[in-house]
């Protein structure tokens, strides 16, 4: 199998897991982007696809299917109030690239910003 099919897999497979979000409910949607993007850390994991190909896959997504946009969208604009065990390495890495796209500040969870 070549690279574009396992891309075509990928996202079928993310695709298909994304589940309900409710209407405006933010716990919905965060557990809903982090099950999304914990099943993309999976499949990095076990080396079926590269982290490049996963933030791919997760962008397409968010242009394709408003759920998920909505998800990532609510988790972005929440990311510093997320405990960072719960959400995956590129769950975080494409939220805070969200963040950034929106002019926000990234997250460090490293060195957090004082109020």
């Amino acid at each position: 199998m070549d690279e574009a099919d396992t891309s075509i897999e990928a996202y079928d497979k993310l695709y298909k897991s994304v589940p309900a979000i409710g209407f405006l409910n933010r716990k919905k949607r965060v557990r809903a982007y982090i099950k999304v993007t914990n099943i993309a850390q999976q499949l990095i994991d076990e080396k079926e696809i590269s982290e490049d190909q996963a933030l791919y896959l997760l962008s397409i997504l968010v242009r394709k299917y408003s759920p998920f946009q909505k998800a990532s969208m609510m988790t972005a604009l929440n990311l510093s109030d997320i405990d960072q065990k719960l959400i995956s390495t590129v769950g975080f890495k494409y939220a805070n690239d969200f963040r950034c796209s929106l002019n926000m500040l990234p997250v460090d969870y490293d060195n957090p910003i004082q109020p």
